[in-house]
């Protein structure tokens, strides 16, 4: 088994955000009760953690259907469990758009192990950014651009995500390079965003698609402005673009190879998936 991840689940109620074009609100299985919490960790969860770590991969990200910042006591114990793994997860990245972080919470983020913080990035200008995931006022705490800088001070790595919808149809990829190296970002992810159902985020994505010609372009870019470093565990090449890693994903669900694992998803009740939207996926 060639697993490239262990995506966490970070247990929350409900997204204090509210994507236009959100994935988890575009399909909705039902995994039952959650069983882990900040004071509950149970051996089965840690056996799973521990089976994906002995299938030699070092990569865990946390993420979810909200921001993971929103169960922060769960983070810091799981984060704690992990340190006491016969094997513990090196790479750790946190998934977020970044609202409600702080300074203090950064600082604290890093030191409890994780390593990069990974922003979902949906335009480069602020409000259209906040207005784009529908944040609430109270959690549009600092400025992008501040947030990475403050990763970057603490150490961590930062990758921008890209969602890839009209907002940046107009936008050369040259341009997003170059705000990227002018904040010292250390990878970029352009991300096709997914479309599925007829819900009302599958009818936003349908009329903002990124067109696939432009796709193509960011595509040419990547691939006469890089140079191949490797051949990720799930057939993505990743480039180093004008020094940053960089990787085109037009997969996020993982649902056209069936040979390799993008990734595993361990969820809050405590069961081992492959796929984000299946539940006939489950590992154990």
């Amino acid at each position: 088994m060639n697993i490239q991840s262990l995506s966490i689940v970070i247990p929350a109620e409900k997204c204090w955000n509210h994507c236009k074009f959100c994935v988890s609100r575009q399909h909705s299985e039902d995994y039952g009760t959650n069983i882990v919490s900040a004071t509950n960790i149970p051996q089965g969860y840690i056996n799973r953690m521990e089976f994906v770590r002995d299938e030699g991969c070092n990569s865990m990200i946390l993420t979810g259907d909200t921001e993971p910042q929103q169960n922060l006591p769960f983070i810091y114990k799981l984060l704690e469990v992990n340190h006491s793994l016969r094997k513990p997860f090196y790479n750790i990245s946190m998934q977020t758009t970044g609202t409600n972080l702080n300074p203090e919470e950064i600082a604290k983020l890093a030191a409890a192990g994780i390593t990069t913080l990974a922003f979902s990035i949906s335009s480069l200008d602020d409000k259209t950014n906040w207005d784009l995931i529908e944040a609430p006022e109270k959690v549009r705490t600092m400025r992008l651009v501040e947030i990475i800088a403050c990763a970057k001070q603490n150490g961590m790595n930062v990758r921008a995500c890209f969602n890839l919808t009209s907002e940046f149809r107009e936008t050369k990829p040259g341009v997003l390079f170059i705000w990227a190296k002018n904040n010292k970002v250390d990878q970029v992810t352009f991300r096709k965003i997914y479309k599925d159902g007829n819900g009302k985020e599958a009818q936003w994505v349908a009329r903002h698609e990124f067109p696939e010609a432009r796709l193509g372009q960011f595509k040419n870019y990547v691939q006469m402005n890089g140079t191949p470093i490797s051949r990720l565990p799930y057939g993505f090449i990743q480039f180093s673009v004008h020094g940053i890693s960089t990787v085109i994903d037009d997969n996020c669900m993982s649902k056209d190879n069936i040979d390799e694992m993008k990734y595993a998803i361990l969820r809050p009740n405590c069961h081992l998936y492959s796929r984000w939207d299946d539940t006939g996926s489950l590992i154990f």
